[in-house]
């Protein structure tokens, strides 16, 4: 394995922070909550109309 002999190498790496506190408020509800509601109504009617839409053969 290489030494680490070199410790006092600069280096230029910046903190780069991607959550913004005044969003933070707005959006939570329609985010967390009504999305997933509306989707999973929109993904049960898709099923159930897929289940009776489909003809059946006997």
């Amino acid at each position: 394995m290489e030494n680490n002999s070199n410790n006092n190498k600069t280096t230029s790496y910046k903190v780069v922070n991607f959550s913004s506190d005044s969003n933070k408020g707005k959006n939570s509800f329609s985010k967390s909550v009504l999305i997933p509601f509306f989707s999973g109504i929109l993904g049960t009617s898709l099923v159930i109309g897929t289940c009776f839409g489909i003809p059946r053969y006997s």
